[in-house]
């Protein structure tokens, strides 16, 4: 009979992309097994085409949270699967309670989640230091030396040909030239690691002045605020209106799917710590990753071959949590106010000449 197997990360969207290389470790050490996943409802899509995965398992995590009997239903659903090892990605009590009901034999998870004695196995998962891939390597391989590198280090995100076809037909009518195109992501779910809409405005101008690629703004509808305060500020910066007519904003206008495509397709990405530096990281898109409320040592930061990190260093207000906030606990947001753009520029043309 083959070996069937559970593996829980129910973090947010860019913990999912990241865990796509640890999902295909774990392809590649139970080659036969049938393996399935639980991922936060919302964020499936990304994993459209994973071969690595048998079976996504949506959970509506917000109704897990608020009703008692539907976890518990939940949980009968998964223990209905009779599954021989799970791997708990995320360190939430709740994964670990999952994991434990699940009634398989072997329950992998790490010391440092939420009631971790109910795990069979736990491996120790340092708060700085490695990045998460290797945290996640941890759960399945014993010896750092056999932690997957190169190509298999970096997550794997597939695109689907209706995706491949909205880009193309999308890339016509916005008449991107050439020259190919820079993508901005602007936003974060979390204010503190967000640079101000004043900053990024002013690394668009010197990107339209100074270079001949579209300028393209990412993010999801709920962006929309961001787009605004950023095209407005943007109307009294000394642009020509041929420097202008290279800005579009896709914000709102893709789903994660499409949005993939773009990543792909972008000569390079400039973006604060948030998901889109993982979608880059997929498909090893030069990164110049902008650090607020976190640091690098978390483990989060982009894996794209050639990068740049810019933070304010020597702050000793940093990190001021693992996720940021959504305002400064010392009231100064140093942080970020103290990013220089043009630096930021600099760092993109140092990984785009």
């Amino acid at each position: 009979m083959r070996e069937r197997i559970l593996i829980l990360q129910t973090a947010y969207l860019g913990d999912l992309i990241l865990s796509t290389a640890f999902f295909h470790a774990v392809r590649k050490k139970h080659p036969e097994s049938i393996i399935h996943l639980v991922c936060n409802s919302g964020t499936e899509q990304i994993l459209d085409g994973n071969s690595d995965i048998d079976l996504v398992i949506p959970m509506d995590k917000k109704r897990i949270k608020k009703s008692i009997l539907g976890f518990i239903a939940f949980v009968k659903k998964l223990r209905a699967e009779k599954y021989n090892i799970v791997y708990a990605a995320h360190f939430s009590f709740r994964s670990t309670l999952l994991s434990f009901f699940t009634g398989a034999k072997t329950r992998v998870g790490y010391a440092e989640s939420g009631f971790s004695f109910l795990h069979t196995k736990t491996v120790n998962r340092p708060r700085l230091g490695p990045h998460e891939v290797e945290k996640l390597f941890s759960l399945i391989y014993e010896s750092k030396e056999d932690y997957p590198a190169d190509r298999d280090r970096r997550p794997f995100l597939f695109l689907n040909q209706k995706d491949l076809e909205s880009f193309e037909k999308a890339a016509q009518t916005l008449k991107i030239g050439d020259s190919g195109y820079i993508l901005i992501a602007p936003s974060s779910l979390w204010e503190t690691k967000r640079l101000p809409e004043e900053k990024f405005v002013s690394i668009l101008s010197l990107i339209l002045r100074k270079r001949k690629e579209t300028v393209i703004l990412i993010g999801s509808k709920a962006d929309e605020r961001i787009q605004e305060r950023i095209l407005q500020l943007l109307k009294i910066e000394p642009l020509k209106v041929k420097e202008r007519s290279r800005l579009v904003s896709l914000i709102g206008r893709t789903s994660l799917g499409e949005l993939s495509v773009w990543i792909r397709n972008a000569k390079a990405i400039i973006s604060n710590d948030s998901s889109p530096i993982h979608f880059a990281s997929a498909f090893d898109i030069p990164t110049v990753m902008v650090y607020g409320a976190t640091i690098p040592a978390f483990g989060y930061s982009t894996l794209s071959s050639q990068q740049r990190i810019v933070e304010v260093k020597d702050l000793n207000c940093r990190p001021c949590g693992i996720h940021g906030g959504n305002s400064c606990p010392k009231s100064h947001f140093k942080c970020m106010l103290d990013q220089d753009p043009l630096k930021i520029f600099n760092s993109l043309e140092e990984i785009i000449r």
